[in-house]
C-alpha cells in the first residue's frame, strides 16, 4: 500500500487520498515507508506549518475572513462568488455557508482552490472556520484532544450529534476559566466569536482585539494545560511582529499543495496506488 494518490487527485481534479487526513501513528507501515521516501517523518508529517504566524493562535490568522463583504477587494469577491459560491449574506453571516461546515479536505476541488486563493489552507480553515466541528473524535490528538476535553467534551457527547453539550458551551468568554480560554484559543475562538450567537454577523462585532501583531493580547489564558503535549502555537508572551517560533511539539497536520509536491515527482512510484 502506498500513499493513495492518483493522477486525477494529484492534478487537483479529485479528492485527496485518505492518508492526507491521517496522523503519523495512524499510517500503516507501508504508508510510513512511502512517506519516508518523500523525506517525511513523524514530526514534520504531524506538525510542520511554515506559514509565518505573529499571533497567539496556533495557526495564521485569516484576518480577511472577518472583514465585511463590502470591505473585500473586487478580486476577492469574485473568487468567493465564482469558486466558493458565497453571497454577500453568506459571507457576512459566519457559519451559514455549507462549505464552512466541512473540513478543508472535504471541500470539493474548485471550492478548495478558491479557498487557497483567498489565503486559506488546511490548518487555518479547519481551526478558524470549522473549529474542528466536522472532526471525528478519533481525529483528536495531543493538544487538540486536551482542548476539547478541557472544554468538557467526551467521545460520547461529541458523537451524539452534540445534543448534550458541556457547560462551557453556555458560558460567555469572561466566565470561562483560564484553562477553558486556553482550550478555546486552541480551537481558534476569541472573545468576539465565542460570545456571539450561532451565526455571528460580521457587522455586529469588533475584531480589533482579536489578533494583530501590535494589538492587545488576551488575558487570563493558561497555556500550561499543554505542558505535556506542547502547543501548536506560542504563548502570548512570545508574540512579536515578524517573529516565528517553530514548535516541534505542535500537533497538527499540514496538507502540502500539489505545486510543492511536484518537486518530488521522481519518487512518484511511492505516491500512486
Amino acid at each position: 500500500m502506498r500513499l493513495g494518490w492518483s493522477q486525477q487527485s494529484w492534478e487537483g481534479e479529485g479528492d485527496h487520498p485518505t492518508t492526507e487526513g491521517k496522523w503519523w501513528d495512524q499510517l500503516s507501515e507501508d504508508e510510513k515507508k512511502a512517506a519516508n521516501s518523500l523525506c517525511y517523518f513523524k514530526k514534520n508529517w504531524n506538525s510542520e506549518d511554515m506559514n509565518p504566524n505573529d499571533s497567539y493562535f496556533p495557526f495564521k490568522f485569516p484576518e480577511f475572513r472577518y472583514q465585511p463583504w463590502n470591505e473585500l477587494s473586487l478580486s476577492m469577491q469574485n473568487t468567493a462568488i465564482g469558486m466558493m459560491n458565497y453571497t454577500e449574506d453568506l459571507w457576512n453571516d459566519l457559519g451559514t455557508h455549507v462549505a464552512e461546515k466541512n473540513t478543508f479536505l472535504n471541500l470539493d476541488s474548485v471550492t478548495r482552490e478558491g479557498a487557497m486563493e483567498l489565503g486559506f489552507y488546511t490548518h487555518n480553515w479547519d481551526c478558524f472556520i470549522n473549529h474542528y466541528q466536522a472532526y471525528y473524535w478519533s481525529s483528536f490528538h495531543a493538544d487538540l484532544l486536551v482542548a476539547v476535553e478541557t472544554l468538557g467534551w467526551s467521545e460520547a457527547s461529541w458523537t451524539n450529534d452534540m445534543q448534550s453539550p458541556p457547560l462551557s458551551e453556555s458560558k460567555y468568554w469572561a466566565d470561562l476559566s483560564p484553562e477553558e480560554k486556553a482550550a478555546a484559543t486552541r480551537l481558534c475562538y476569541f472573545e468576539e466569536t465565542w460570545d456571539t450567537n450561532e451565526y455571528p454577523t460580521l457587522e455586529d462585532f469588533d475584531i480589533s482585539t482579536a489578533v494583530t501583531p501590535d494589538g492587545p493580547l488576551p488575558q487570563d489564558i493558561n497555556l500550561n494545560i499543554y505542558e505535556t503535549t506542547g502547543y501548536a502555537g506560542r504563548s502570548p508572551g512570545m508574540v512579536a511582529a515578524g517573529q516565528y517560533v517553530y514548535n516541534t511539539n505542535a500537533s497538527y497536520r499540514t496538507v502540502v499543495s500539489s505545486t510543492v509536491l511536484g518537486v518530488v515527482a521522481l519518487a512518484g512510484a511511492f505516491l500512486f496506488a
